[in-house]
């Protein structure tokens, strides 16, 4: 099971003092079943997490991950262990959420050829080496359709993130471009710390939707609770 894990500092931060930070704790209620004194630290596995915006690239950066005993009685999955996904990453995709967005925004409003767009990708949104490292045709194809399945998860839902009137706009319009301006210009407050953007609407709507609680669906990517 994975869990948003608002880490509070950038991702850099995040991987270069990982085991300096205290380990949250779950002892009053497991995620999993609910139950109190049940979750128990595994330790952690790697993974590979790619923001071309800020420059940061690594293939080992560390998950947490932990052990449900199954003491509760409120299980909101099957599995027996859940890991925390920095709120600046999606299931199973190396690249940021803020970098993906923002790549097919440049695609959707300037309404750019593939070749076109890359090039704008590297001069406007890439601090690593050569862009065509790490991106192609087919991955930024698959961005779009992740944000375009999530514009159609967003407008199901029961959710309060945008005005009434620019709700029925999404609505009415079916305007893929409004939606992306949304993301990149939304800002959520929690515990005194502002995440912006994309990380911002994808948390809002995680907490909005029952969060940890309803074992709620990642409005981006699909977590490993819930493939088949």
């Amino acid at each position: 099971m994975q869990i948003p894990y608002h880490t509070k500092v950038s991702l850099q931060e995040y991987y270069e003092n990982f085991f300096a930070h205290s380990i949250p704790d779950f002892s009053d209620k497991c995620p999993i079943c609910g139950g109190a004194d049940c979750a128990t630290f595994l330790g952690y596995y790697i993974r590979a997490a790619i923001c071309p915006i800020t420059g940061f690239s690594v293939l080992d950066l560390p998950i947490l991950r932990y052990l449900c005993h199954d003491k509760g009685d409120v299980r909101v999955c099957d599995h027996i262990t859940f890991s925390l996904l920095p709120h600046e990453l999606v299931p199973f995709r190396q690249l940021s959420l803020n970098f993906m967005v923002k790549a097919v925004w440049f695609k959707v409003n300037k309404n750019l050829s593939f070749t076109r767009l890359i090039e704008v990708i590297e001069d406007e949104l890439n601090q690593l080496d050569d862009v065509a490292d790490f991106i192609n045709i087919s991955t930024i194809l698959s961005w779009q359709r992740m944000i375009t399945a999530a514009f159609a998860l967003f407008l199901s839902a029961d959710v309060n993130m945008v005005s009434g009137f620019q709700y029925k706009q999404l609505q009415n319009t079916d305007n893929l471009q409004l939606f992306l301006d949304h993301l990149i210009n939304h800002q959520f407050r929690i515990s005194n710390h502002p995440i912006r953007g994309p990380d911002a609407f994808a948390w809002n709507y995680y907490q909005q939707s029952g969060g940890i609680e309803q074992n709620a669906f990642f409005l981006f990517g699909c977590a490993s609770q819930h493939r088949n």
